[in-house]
């Protein structure tokens, strides 16, 4: 059986059906926006499968979304390699990547692992400037975007947007069968309690870099389409703190949920300019008392909140009122 919660159907579905809905009222300004928030989504949705099922801590997943970007640009600026081909790349390179930033984790655990990831999240700019031979250094590379072909019917950013819902799509199908049977005891198992785990047989050594390899190739991808989504990419875009927003939008969202990652994606790319719109001069007040409110009242991120229970109580209390209204029926029968 697939271990997914029930918990997860309501807000996946709401999810979904505001995916495809979003095309229908969001001018293509902000369904580019949406796209970027996509690509957030997807490598939120690989640090929830190491913190969240794995135990595993890691601050450096901004610096893996820019392994994944970069390779996408110097596959497509250096070598002519057709931006869309360039993912299935950027998630080996990011994946192999990953399994180095994770051997630490083979030593090292909670505040030290943290410590030493973000040391890599802050290094990652400086080593792009350093070989800006291959990466441009300062001034960036820019890429080619997939063109929407004639027979599409809509715009360009429409175009982008159905290819980020397509990544999207592959990234939570990959999550949702690393999840299963043995595999996602396995992962559960480390977190819960790594001695017992070796104890019953669990290779620990095994286990944690997989789970890093896996989460570091989704962050890989999302960091792969968010290069074509802009066209362009710089050392400026995966400072440190991108790494602290990957992991806003993480417990945001809900770190174990795969309909969180996305959630906390809108959230760290939408209301930190809704909060500046608000109050040029207290954006940065706003948006962290947005982030306390959000702890107090939805601690196990948005996706926990009981949104399924509401869903039922609202249809039975419809089911309630089109029975009422039969005559010989009573309400509840």
């Amino acid at each position: 059986m697939s271990y997914i919660p029930k918990s997860w159907s309501a807000p996946a579905a709401l999810v979904v059906a505001a995916a495809l809905l979003i095309p229908i009222f969001a001018p293509d300004f902000m369904l580019f926006e949406f796209s970027i928030a996509v690509s957030y989504g997807i490598a939120i949705l690989g640090l929830n499968l190491l913190l969240g099922f794995s135990g595993q801590i890691c601050l450096a997943q901004g610096a893996l979304f820019g392994i994944g970007a970069y390779t996408t640009a110097i596959l497509n600026v250096s070598f002519g390699m057709d931006p869309l081909l360039t993912l299935p790349f950027a998630a080996i390179v990011t994946s192999l990547t990953g399994v180095l930033i994770g051997l630490p984790a083979l030593r090292l655990q909670g505040l030290q692992l943290a410590i030493v990831t973000f040391g890599v999240a802050s290094a990652f700019p400086q080593l792009l400037l350093k070989a800006d031979g291959i990466t441009g250094g300062v001034t960036g590379l820019a890429t080619d975007q997939p063109m929407a072909p004639q027979w599409f019917p809509g715009s360009q950013e429409l175009w982008l947007y159905g290819l980020s819902l397509v990544c999207a799509a592959v990234s939570v199908l990959l999550f949702s069968r690393l999840l299963r049977g043995d595999t996602g005891r396995l992962m559960r198992a480390l977190r819960d309690n790594p001695l017992i785990a070796e104890a019953l047989g669990v290779n620990l050594i095994k286990a944690r870099l997989a789970a890093f390899a896996a989460s570091s190739a989704l962050a890989g991808l999302g960091g792969g389409l968010f290069c074509i989504l802009n066209g362009f990419i710089s050392p400026q875009s995966f400072l440190p703190m991108k790494s602290i927003d990957i992991l806003i939008g993480g417990v945001v969202g809900g770190i174990t949920s795969m309909a969180g990652a996305f959630i906390g994606a809108v959230f760290i790319v939408f209301v930190p300019g809704w909060t500046t719109d608000i109050n040029p001069a207290l954006g940065g007040l706003i948006y962290g008392l947005c982030l306390i409110g959000m702890m107090i009242v939805a601690r196990q991120g948005i996706a926990g909140l009981p949104i399924g229970d509401g869903l039922k109580a609202l249809r039975l209390r419809i089911n309630n009122r089109r029975q009422s209204r039969v005559p010989g029926i009573l309400p509840g029968q």
